[in-house]
């Protein structure tokens, strides 16, 4: 049976991923999409195939308008069948459709992420808003599995430069930067919501991870030493959590592995953090962005939704709350 979280919402949904464009503008211009086309415009996003995932248009929870967009894991046989597959040349790494640096494994992890689909030089300065939310059973106290819903990536072999992360049903955004080995990257903790467990941060809020040695081996994660070269974080508010309420986010990013990098981020119109200095991959290819539940395997149902998605140049033009106008 649909488990109770779930019954409220999805008897009403539109499944649906048309193959008949909406408008958007060109993504060197301004991109806008509140899904109130009633459909996920297969121009603009690329849903990725796993078993384990669906994607739905939402008519009974929105952030402004009347639609919004699903991403569930796990579904069950009270969800409609899988939506068929658009033809496209795009392939994701992780996905069925995956590209050759990365193949889909089923069982290693779950992933039900909307990929959006142009991809930018590393380095451009662009803005990101949207509203979000998750929907799920409690989590039982000490459930530490990884979850992501929401990264900035670069290509390449790496984790995201800026990941929107979950722990205990906590919200907390890590940045990456290069470590100092072959594929070894510094995760630094930069923002979370009040009551986050430090625990995956012991004693500094950075650690190394992946990695090779000079003779090829794995490197182990190592959480001795603050491995934070060269940045200024000035956190200014705690994150809210949107477990079972949209967050409205703004993300303002300029990451090229560059002294003068640049991140920021609001939440619901409050400045939360700005992070500067070198972030991101020296060796890594263009940037792009996906959302959706991203997570160790495991057997309960996670549902995302997203709303009043925009790109583009300013705090103003991306801003969700301009849906509301």
């Amino acid at each position: 049976m649909l488990p109770a979280f779930l019954r409220w919402s999805l008897p009403a949904i539109v499944l649906l991923l048309a193959a008949t464009p909406a408008a958007a503008d060109p993504m060197s211009d301004r991109l806008s999409d509140g899904f109130e086309g009633g459909r996920i415009p297969p121009q603009v996003w690329s849903p990725c195939r796993r078993p384990e995932g669906r994607f739905f248009i939402d008519d009974m929870l929105a952030r402004s308008g009347r639609y919004s967009a699903g991403m569930a894991l796990l579904p069950t046989p009270d969800l409609p069948p899988e939506v068929e597959a658009v033809n496209t040349e795009h392939r994701r790494s992780g996905c069925i459709d995956s590209d050759r640096d990365m193949d889909f494994m089923a069982g290693s992890d779950q992933r039900a992420e909307l990929w959006l689909r142009e991809t930018e030089p590393k380095g451009t300065d662009l803005w990101y808003g949207f509203s979000f939310r998750i929907d799920a059973p409690p989590a039982p106290e000490a459930d530490a599995r990884r979850l992501l819903v929401g990264q900035w990536k670069q290509a390449g072999q790496y984790s995201p430069f800026l990941g929107q992360r979950f722990r205990n049903r906590k919200f907390y955004l890590t940045v990456e930067q290069d470590g100092p080995a072959r594929l070894q990257q510094c995760r630094v903790l930069v923002a979370w919501e009040d009551g986050y467990d430090f625990s995956d941060f012991p004693p500094h809020r950075s650690f190394l991870h992946d990695g090779f040695d000079a003779s090829g081996a794995r490197l182990p994660p190592d959480t001795t030493t603050d491995c934070a070269t060269g940045l200024t974080i000035d956190r200014k508010a705690s994150l809210p959590s949107p477990y079972g309420a949209w967050v409205d986010m703004v993300i303002h990013i300029k990451v090229d592995a560059q002294p003068d990098d640049l991140i920021e981020v609001w939440a619901n119109g409050r400045k939360i953090v700005t992070v500067r200095g070198r972030l991101g991959y020296r060796d890594s290819g263009r940037q792009y962005f996906k959302i959706g539940p991203y997570r160790d395997p495991g057997d309960t149902p996670v549902v995302a939704h997203l709303d009043n998605f925009g790109l583009g140049h300013s705090f103003e033009e991306v801003d969700p709350r301009r849906f509301d106008q």
